[in-house]
């Protein structure tokens, strides 16, 4: 095992315009398109995979697992081999949730760290996550709010990296304003580049990344 004070305490972000970031960050993005989800998580996933992260794709319409391993493969054509071995495992996020955890935050969180816990145990320098919460339906609006800021909170002083995926369609204005408060910082894609927006009034003002000049 990688003794704790080896370990770096940043790792390449892998999507283009941001550089690194520190572990425990929780991030999210608001798409509207599915290639959006391709153009982010893909690299995202590769530079996790470089940074010998254990990485988890919970994947979700416009892009469920099936499609989302497809498009990695164009950019890492032995991620069969890499799936295999238990690098990388990409699973429909609704199968996840709904395998015993459900919206119960504690428990969701719980296994979060768990997995951070077995990535760790096997010598990998953290855990990297993303998820799409497409699955979701509306009703399910003010219980992820609250998971989500649970969430932020727990990954603090962790060695995971989360990224969350929110379609600008399904949710509705004040949500979406509450879903960006509850993450570090939200990505933006104006142009070929992505960029970091930090809430103003976000607790967790030490969490920095570097980005692109």
């Amino acid at each position: 095992m990688t003794p704790a004070t080896a370990r770096p305490n940043v790792t390449d972000c892998g999507i283009p315009g941001i550089k690194l970031v520190p572990y425990g960050i929780h991030l999210c993005q608001v798409y509207q398109e599915r290639q959006e989800l391709v153009d982010s998580l893909a690299p995202y996933f590769r530079a996790g995979l470089r940074q010998h992260e254990r990485c988890l794709w919970l994947a979700a319409p416009p892009l469920p697992a099936a499609e989302a391993r497809s498009e990695l493969a164009r950019l890492l054509p032995a991620v069969d081999a890499i799936i295999e071995q238990g690098d990388l495992r990409i699973i429909d996020a609704a199968d996840w949730y709904g395998r015993g955890c459900g919206f119960r935050e504690n428990a969701a969180i719980e296994r979060w760290l768990k997995e951070e816990e077995d990535a760790l145990a096997q010598a990998y320098n953290g855990l990297r996550i993303a998820k799409n919460t497409s699955f979701l339906a509306p009703s399910d609006a003010a219980a992820w709010i609250n998971y989500e800021h649970a969430v932020t909170h727990a990954l603090q002083e962790r060695r995971i990296v989360a990224l969350c995926s929110f379609n600008l369609h399904q949710w509705q204005a004040t949500d979406l304003f509450d879903i960006i408060r509850a993450h570090h910082f939200t990505l933006d894609h104006p142009d070929d580049h992505w960029q970091v927006l930090e809430p103003r009034d976000h607790p967790e003002r030490s969490i920095r990344v570097e980005t692109v000049v």
